[in-house]
């Protein structure tokens, strides 16, 4: 379970979508869930150990 940043790139790890890589664009502190854009129109809601930070290489 990790802690992550807004704007932060990361992979989706959980049941819905994935595998596929987003962008952090909102932390619901109450909810402790991260809202992640997949691109203009998609986004979800995510708990941290549905997420992993994205690096390539």
């Amino acid at each position: 379970m990790g802690t992550f940043s807004i704007g932060q790139t990361v992979r989706i790890t959980g049941k819905t979508m994935r595998g596929v890589v987003g962008t952090v664009v909102h932390h619901d502190e109450k909810r402790g869930k991260y809202l992640v854009r997949v691109d203009g129109m998609t986004q979800n809601y995510y708990n941290p150990d549905e997420i992993e930070e994205f690096t390539t290489g």
